[in-house]
């Protein structure tokens, strides 16, 4: 499993001065911050696609100019209207692009975009759900024991962050049981590669005050301290019964168990309150 999102970069950059380019090769590119290697976007249901901007061979912006208008086609056809998107950053270090869209069927799709005058692309393989092991929104949240203070399930430490936050009181297997309403983020700040994962966490931690739903964090490696290297690192039960390829992510589910939001790679305080809010109502 990447630690991070695996196209994202590892800093931030202030939206300064362009490079110098030529008519060729435009001053800032588009980021897919989500896995393009491997099955991550299924037909039919609501997908969440973070992107990044940055400037040519450069980190990306902590802040995006304006809002910016995708467009999406496949084999060379318009696939719904253009999409205005709102670029986020409320209290994290960068900004980046939520796209939602629901794809209407598998295949490859091309995604456009003009940011500053530079045109943007990206493309992304769209699967049949069946192919897609990732849990969808409008799925049940599948049930996993998770490391507790009480009980740490061998996973050592449940908690990388410094110092270790106090969210691990609460097992999702016996939240979903109980019916709660639950917010659940795989992340591993001390491991993480793109500087993100413990923002991310500082978020929820903030949000933690709320009675009205469970708010869990779960670390993705299960004995990173005990291997040299850590792609080395086992998997926590967590990670390895939803075969993450990538954290961190934030699973929010109502009460009924269905997962209503899943925020994968970033996202910031306003687009974490909206998901709670959507656990809740």
């Amino acid at each position: 499993m990447a630690s991070g999102a695996t196209l994202a970069a590892a800093a931030c950059e202030s939206d300064g001065p362009k490079n110098a380019t030529t008519p060729d090769q435009p001053a800032y590119q588009l980021l897919a911050n989500f896995p393009q290697s491997e099955p991550y976007a299924a037909v039919g249901t609501p997908q969440r696609l973070p992107f990044l901007i940055a400037k040519r061979d450069d980190a990306p912006l902590d802040s995006i100019s304006g809002p910016v208008t995708f467009t999406v086609t496949k084999d060379g056809k318009s696939v719904g209207q253009p999409i205005e998107v709102t670029a986020r950053s409320a209290d994290i270090p960068r900004a980046y692009l939520a796209l939602e869209l629901t794809f209407p069927a598998a295949g490859i799709y091309d995604l456009a975009a003009t940011y500053r005058g530079s045109k943007l692309n990206s493309t992304i393989q769209v699967f049949d759900a069946d192919q897609v092991t990732l849990p969808q929104v409008g799925a049940k949240l599948p049930s996993v024991a998770t490391p507790t203070t009480t009980d740490a399930r061998d996973v050592t430490p449940i908690c990388t962050n410094e110092p270790p936050c106090q969210l691990h009181s609460i097992n999702l297997a016996d939240s979903l049981a109980a019916g709660r309403p639950v917010a659940m983020l795989l992340s591993t700040p001390r491991f993480c590669q793109t500087a993100i994962c413990g923002p991310v966490l500082d978020l929820l931690v903030a949000a933690s005050k709320r009675s009205d739903i469970d708010i869990i964090h779960v670390e993705p490696y299960a004995n990173p301290l005990a291997v040299d290297s850590i792609a080395e690192a086992a998997l926590s039960p967590l990670a390895e019964a939803y075969a993450m390829p990538f954290e961190p992510c934030l699973f929010v589910a109502n009460a009924s168990g269905t997962l209503v939001r899943r925020l994968d790679s970033i996202y910031d305080r306003t687009e974490l309150e909206e998901a709670l809010a959507a656990a809740v109502t």
